[in-house]
């Protein structure tokens, strides 16, 4: 039976170029790819990954009220899918998510998301809450500058200084690399970002 997968990290894990892989290694074994990618991210118009030179192109970037089940299964009835990924999934909506599921269990084609768990603020994405509620999980490894496992994602001003947690100085979405965010062990996230989020 086909599954729905949230494969997910903090920033720096290689979200997007572990996606990349396993969309080259079904195109080597003769299969076809669905690439998905939220129209919230406008910062490229390909799938690129941190690594100099990969890239792939979206089969389908996926507005807020599109209904991927639909679309997918559209796509399906005149070409077969046999593997449906997700870049950047924590943008997706929650609805979407739902979409993707029935999408492995009407359709048959797994389904596999590469995204967030949270945020700057250690709050969940709405989409990646429904993720984690669906979907088997994975998680992607990212180390600390203390070489201790990074699970928190850490927001910096330009200056390269951390945004406290308790600050809201943007949305929940900002769109950035490595020069906005950082991955943190939760004892140097505590530390530099702050815990008053935390407090009662």
């Amino acid at each position: 039976m086909a599954k729905l997968y949230f494969r997910y990290g903090p920033m720096g894990s290689g979200k997007s170029a572990q996606l990349l892989i396993v969309a080259q290694n079904y195109r080597d074994a003769g299969r076809r790819v669905l690439i998905i990618k939220p129209q919230t991210d406008t910062r490229t118009v390909d799938i690129e990954s941190r690594i100099p030179g990969v890239s792939a192109p979206a089969d389908l970037v996926a507005a807020p009220e599109d209904d991927l089940f639909a679309a997918i299964g559209e796509i399906h009835a005149k070409q077969p899918v046999d593997c449906v990924l997700v870049d950047e999934a924590q943008f997706i909506t929650a609805q979407q998510v739902n979409d993707l599921f029935l999408v492995t269990v009407r359709l048959g084609i797994p389904v596999i998301g590469y995204g967030l768990r949270t945020d700057y603020q250690a709050e969940a994405f709405p989409g990646a809450a429904r993720w984690l509620a669906l979907a088997q999980l994975e998680e992607l490894k990212m180390i600390c500058r203390c070489n201790r496992k990074a699970t928190m994602t850490a927001r910096k001003r330009p200056d390269g200084s951390f945004i406290p947690s308790d600050l809201d100085e943007n949305t929940q979405v900002f769109l950035g690399g490595n020069e906005s965010y950082e991955a943190l062990c939760p004892i140097h996230y505590i530390e530099w970002v702050g815990d008053r989020r935390f407090l009662r």
